[in-house]
């Protein structure tokens, strides 16, 4: 006698399904080998089919269900894509400039310029031409030198910081107006959200200005005999930017060993091939104005919180496709 695959209780229990063609492919195999060796079975489906009328699951429907839960899946993809979207455009506004001559370009004409509606006394008005000069890089860390052509000839550094996508995202700038319509700058640096110390030499439209003799003092604490050096620089470019530890400054300085609390530029003399001076020519007495401004970008505790909400509105809507009813 044939062995059968499944218990009677199995097939009574299945039944139902097997007679409205709901049962897996395998499994109605198993049943129908079942009912043909069982009179038992085979008499309890002979009945069943009797007394209740056996309706297909309609086709339509099925693939109506189908087609609904594909809906839901590409749903469900879509809203993580414009979730994923919407983050990265959300970052993308903040750390949004390249470091390309077109991008800091951009970073200076966005940064630098005063809104038309600002009360402040001193800076560079809403649209003055502005310059992104020259620019230099430390690790993760973006500084350029830029110019305005404007009635105060101001030069300043603006310090940038990149992000995850590439791109920087401007923290901070300190500007001043100049006598100067050609010359060298220096500034000391202690950039936001570092402990470095920095100091800052950059030069602008030197064409024909083969070297510069900079003229530093040091403060000590008292402030009463400050430290003085010269130190000359041969210039090969004419714009240039040049970022060094201000610790390495002080020791070629011979300003090591001594007490230094801040370093400056007390003179610079500009110098043609030949050393002699010619300062003056780039000089203008008519600009007399003396003052220093700086700007500063706040945290980024609201674009996390935006990008939080985003990434929260996404989930729902993933979650509520997904589900199971």
């Amino acid at each position: 006698m044939r062995e059968n695959n499944l218990d009677c209780c199995v097939v009574r229990d299945l039944l139902p399904s097997y007679l409205e063609e709901l049962t897996e492919t395998e499994t109605t195999a198993m049943v129908k080998e079942h009912i043909e060796h069982c009179e038992t079975c085979r008499q309890l489906e002979r009945d069943m089919r009797v007394q209740i009328p056996v309706e297909k699951a309609p086709q339509r429907a099925l693939k109506f269900l189908k087609r609904v839960k594909r809906t839901r899946l590409m749903a469900a993809f879509l809203s993580a894509v414009v979730a994923l979207f919407c983050m990265w455009w959300l970052y993308d506004q903040e750390f949004h400039y390249a470091n390309t001559e077109a991008g800091r370009l951009e970073a200076v004409c966005d940064y630098i310029p005063l809104p038309e509606d600002s009360t402040m006394p001193h800076g560079v008005k809403a649209g003055a031409p502005v310059r992104a000069v020259s620019w230099q890089t430390i690790d993760n860390h973006l500084f350029i030198f830029f110019g305005a052509d404007n009635e105060e000839n101001v030069h300043g550094v603006m310090h940038l910081v990149r992000g995850v996508n590439g791109k920087y995202r401007a923290l901070e700038s300190s500007y001043s107006p100049s006598q100067y319509t050609a010359g060298v700058y220096g500034e000391s640096l202690t950039p936001k959200g570092t402990d470095w110390k920095l100091y800052m030499l950059a030069g602008d439209n030197c064409r024909d200005i083969y070297s510069a003799e900079v003229h530093y003092i040091g403060l000590d604490y008292d402030g009463i005999d400050p430290y003085t050096a010269v130190k000359t620089y041969e210039l090969s470019d004419s714009n240039f930017l040049w970022i060094m530890a201000q610790s390495d400054l002080e020791r070629e300085l011979g300003f090591s060993d001594k007490d230094i609390i801040g370093l400056h530029i007390d003179d610079v003399r500009l110098l043609d091939k030949n050393g002699e001076d010619i300062t003056g020519e780039y000089k203008d007495e008519s600009m007399t104005a003396s003052w220093g401004s700086g700007k500063s970008t706040a945290e980024l505790f609201l674009l996390y919180v935006y990008i939080g909400i985003v990434a929260l509105l996404g989930g729902v809507f993933i979650r509520y496709f997904l589900r199971k009813d």
